[in-house]
């Protein structure tokens, strides 16, 4: 599930960023591919919609621990795992 996770969080932040998802690794740094705090918004909430969950963050928080696109692929594995 964790892959699957990754892979889906890679293909939401391409289509806001407009790059190619085989460029973005668990590793890229969002402000490396331009993504900004009303971007990561919107991408938190398209992957609670795609992942049926709720991200408890808002805007400034989620800027601030979300730094790379494996820190958004853990945050949402944790919630959907807790969730059973």
């Amino acid at each position: 599930m964790p892959n699957d996770i990754a892979a889906r969080t890679i293909d939401a932040i391409a289509s806001r960023s407009g790059l190619e998802a085989a460029k973005i690794t668990r590793d890229t740094k969002l402000d490396d591919v331009g993504i900004n705090s009303l971007e990561l918004t919107e991408i938190v909430m398209d992957l609670e919609d795609l992942f049926d969950i709720q991200i408890d963050l808002n805007a400034a928080e989620a800027w601030e621990s979300l730094k790379t696109v494996g820190d958004i692929a853990d945050a949402i594995d944790k919630l959907v795992s807790a969730r059973g």
